[in-house]
C-alpha cells in the first residue's frame, strides 16, 4: 500500500452506555447524538477521536465530564426523541453528527449550546442567520460544499471515461440540501458530458430499487452524496454497485474500506477534533453564538486498486498522483 499521506485511527470502538451517571460536583455534562449506528465502521472512530481530544484539553469522561452518547442509526424520529432525552439530562453542550441530528437538536431546543459537525449548507438550512457569528444556539463545522458535486463527477469521470449517465443518491427530505445538489449537477454534469440526476432514497429498499433501474442502461456510474441514509446503507450501495459492475463514487471514506470502489472526502477524526475544540471552547465558557461556523480545508482522495481492477479500470498516472489513500 502507498499513501501520500498517512490517515491513523485511534484504536478500537468503546462500550459506552447510552446514560451516564449522575454528575458528579464540579463535573459537565455533555451530549452526543450521532446519526450513525454503534456497528457503523466510523462510529468507534469519532467516539474514540471525540474522548482523546477531550482528554488533551483537561476533559476527562467519566471525571469531571460526564457523557451521554445516542446512536441514531439515520432514523430521525429516534433521533427526534433521542434529542429529547439528551436535553433532559441538562448537557452544558451538545454534538450533533450531520443534517438529521442538528434538525433534532434545532427543533429541541433554543438554549442548550449545539455543535454541529459534518453538514452541508447551515445557512440554507435554517441552522445559522450567518456563518461568521451565528447567534442563536448552534455552530460547528461543515464538511462539503454544493460545488464538490463537481469533484465527485469529474473523479468518476476519471477513473471510467465511458460513463455518460450518473445517478447520485441521497435522502431527498431536507429541501435546501436536495435543491443545492440537484443544481450543482445540472451545472457541471453537461461540462464533463455525464448526464446526472438524482434518486431520492430513505431506506435500503428504495437504494436497491433506484440503483436497479438505473443500471439497466449502459454506461452508468453512482454518486453516494452525503447523508445519513447512504451513511448507514454504505455497504448495501457498495455490494449493488458490484453486482451491476458500476463504478461509484463516495463521499466517505468507509465505503471504499468495504469494497467501494473511490471518495473524495474530509477526514473524519478531523472533522472530530475540531469539533472537540469548539466542545472545550463552551464548555469554558465561550458563547455559541460568537463562534463562526468553519469549513472543511482540506480534503482526501481513496482509491480501491482490488475494486478498481475487478471492474477493468486501468487507472492513469495523473489520477494516481492524486491518490491520499490506497486500499488494496
Amino acid at each position: 500500500m502507498r499513501r501520500r499521506d498517512v490517515i491513523a485511527g485511534l484504536g478500537g470502538a468503546v462500550a459506552w452506555p447510552a446514560y451516564a451517571a449522575a454528575p458528579a460536583k464540579g463535573q459537565r455534562r455533555l451530549g452526543i447524538l450521532l446519526v450513525y449506528g454503534e456497528a457503523h465502521p466510523d462510529s468507534p472512530v469519532i467516539v474514540d477521536t471525540l474522548k482523546e481530544s477531550l482528554k488533551r484539553a483537561g476533559w476527562i469522561w467519566g471525571q469531571n465530564l460526564a457523557v451521554d452518547l445516542h446512536y441514531g442509526n439515520g432514523d430521525a424520529e429516534r433521533m427526534r426523541a433521542q434529542a429529547e432525552e439528551i436535553l433532559a439530562r441538562q448537557p452544558d453542550v451538545v454534538l450533533a453528527q450531520g443534517v438529521v441530528g442538528a434538525t433534532a437538536l434545532q427543533r429541541a431546543t433554543t438554549t442548550v449550546p449545539v455543535v454541529f459537525m459534518m453538514l452541508q449548507d447551515p445557512v440554507g438550512g435554517g441552522f445559522v442567520t450567518n456563518l461568521s457569528r451565528p447567534g442563536g444556539n448552534l455552530t460547528g463545522f461543515t464538511n462539503f460544499d454544493f460545488v464538490l458535486v463537481g469533484k465527485w463527477l469529474q473523479l468518476l469521470k476519471e477513473l471510467s471515461p465511458g460513463v455518460t449517465r450518473a445517478l447520485a443518491l441521497i435522502n431527498p427530505d431536507y429541501r435546501a440540501r436536495l435543491a443545492g445538489y440537484t443544481a450543482e449537477m445540472a451545472r457541471i454534469g453537461p461540462e464533463l458530458g455525464i448526464e446526472a440526476r438524482i434518486a431520492g432514497v430513505h431506506d435500503a429498499a428504495e437504494i436497491e430499487s433506484a440503483v436497479t433501474e438505473f443500471a439497466a442502461r449502459p454506461e452508468g456510474g453512482l454518486i453516494a452524496l452525503p447523508d445519513a441514509v447512504t451513511g448507514v446503507y454504505g455497504q448495501r450501495i457498495v455490494d449493488l454497485a458490484a453486482t451491476y459492475r458500476l463504478p461509484a463514487v463516495y463521499a466517505y471514506a468507509a465505503p471504499v474500506r468495504l469494497g467501494g470502489l473511490a471518495a473524495y472526502t474530509t477526514s473524519v477524526e478531523q472533522d472530530v477534533q475540531r469539533a472537540a475544540g469548539y466542545i472545550d471552547r463552551i464548555l469554558r465558557g465561550a458563547v455559541v453564538g460568537d463562534l463562526p461556523v468553519q469549513a472543511s480545508e482540506r480534503f482526501i482522495t481513496l482509491l480501491n486498486l482490488t475494486t478498481a481492477a475487478t471492474l477493468g479500470l486501468t487507472i492513469s498516472p495523473s489520477l494516481m498522483a492524486k491518490v491520499d489513500e490506497l486500499v488494496e
